[in-house]
């Protein structure tokens, strides 16, 4: 504690160290001008700040929808070249199944009528 500090402490103060006390803490003071100035350029600075953020985030936003396009894109094109080699795939296979289902009921109808002029041979010969 210095020397004013425990003389304003304790009442004793001369008029000499009250007036120095005072231009002193005068000198510290801000006015309202200052105050209001500092206030008026602290708001135009948060205004510029604001702006340049909100510049910023909409370049990134912009950045990130035109990837997310592109992205998109490609998948879309994979997809459908994928679902056309399937579809592709399965008008072969549906193929090679009928045509192995035409050569079943052939195989099939020849060995039934092969088998019943069998068994009619067979009643024939057992009847005569």
């Amino acid at each position: 504690m210095t020397d004013t500090e425990k003389k304003l402490a304790d009442g004793n103060l001369t008029q000499k160290e009250i007036i120095q006390l005072l231009l002193h803490n005068a000198q510290h003071m801000a006015t309202r001008e200052e105050v209001k100035a500092d206030i008026k350029e602290l708001k135009a600075e948060l205004k510029e700040d604001i702006s340049r953020v909100e510049t910023t985030l909409k370049e990134d936003i912009s950045r990130v929808e035109t990837t997310l396009k592109e992205d998109i894109s490609r998948v879309e094109t994979t997809l459908k070249e994928d679902i056309s080699r399937v579809e592709t795939t399965l008008k072969e296979d549906n193929k090679n199944l009928t045509n192995r289902m035409d050569r079943f009921m052939f195989w099939s109808l020849g060995l039934t009528i092969t088998s019943t002029f069998l068994i009619l041979g067979s009643i024939y010969k057992t009847i005569n």
